[in-house]
């Protein structure tokens, strides 16, 4: 087995492990959880497009980045900006600049750089939709709400 057919298999053993575990967690977890699920699914896709990008396999590079993009709309259609409180508002907002970062040709930002600034805020907001798994119903108030449209706001 050469080294790069050992790096394909081991990273198809992790990939089949994460899906997995992303399979299950779906069945049984909240929807705050299913959200940070979501995100670091996509910030895995998000990943794999850049280093394809960095190897020059850029057919790759382009399926990895149609799946964040595909990925991105879908989490942007579950807010509902019309019918939805402020944040619903800013959420749409924040997942409609991350497509239009990505979607952005001939750029002065390379586009590596682009994957690195989308990557880090859902890194961030995966964070925020995490602290909002941790505090109870009764501790869940406007300080909370407040934290995660700070990173919406840093973005737009």
């Amino acid at each position: 087995m050469t080294k790069n057919s050992q790096a394909t298999a081991q990273q198809a053993y992790r990939f089949a492990g994460a899906s997995a575990q992303y399979n299950n967690a779906l069945r049984t977890t909240s929807p705050l959880a299913m959200m940070v699920i979501a995100i670091t699914r996509t910030r895995q896709h998000l990943r794999a497009a850049k280093q394809h990008r960095e190897e020059k396999r850029f057919d790759l590079e382009r399926q990895e980045k149609s799946i964040v993009v595909n990925r991105l709309r879908a989490l942007q259609a579950i807010v509902s900006p019309k019918s939805a409180p402020e944040l619903s508002r800013d959420l749409y907002a924040f997942y409609a600049r991350m497509i239009k970062l990505l979607a952005r040709n001939g750029r002065k930002t390379p586009l590596e750089e682009r994957y690195e600034i989308v990557d880090r805020n859902l890194e961030t907001l995966a964070k925020q939709w995490e602290s909002f798994k941790s505090v109870n119903s009764q501790a869940a108030g406007p300080q909370q709400v407040r934290g995660t449209r700070h990173i919406v706001e840093q973005v737009l």
